[in-house]
């Protein structure tokens, strides 16, 4: 509920006080740049799951993965794990 809050309704409420021109710089200034926060932070949320779900499937279709983690900072190991593992079955894909 937070997040469509913060995504969704205090943009409309912003849009809906500045048609209104009843808003002020010290509440404008808070809102757009939460709202801009929390849509960057939705963004690279999506962009960096489907990066995991590609290196998810590739791997798999590979043979692996050999190492599991949810951590994001390892999930490059996790996903070079299973590359040099897959080099060593089969020389010509490395």
């Amino acid at each position: 509920m937070i997040k469509i809050n913060e995504m969704i309704l205090t943009p409309l409420i912003t849009i809906f006080f500045i048609l209104l021109d009843r808003i002020e710089l010290f509440s404008l200034v808070p809102a757009v740049l939460g709202t801009y926060r929390v849509w960057t932070g939705w963004m690279e949320y999506q962009e960096l799951r489907f990066l995991m779900q590609r290196m998810y499937l590739k791997t798999m279709q590979m043979g692996g993965p050999f190492i599991v983690t949810n951590d994001s900072t390892y999930l490059p190991y996790v996903y070079a794990d299973a590359m040099v593992r897959l080099g060593m079955r089969h020389p010509d894909f490395a």
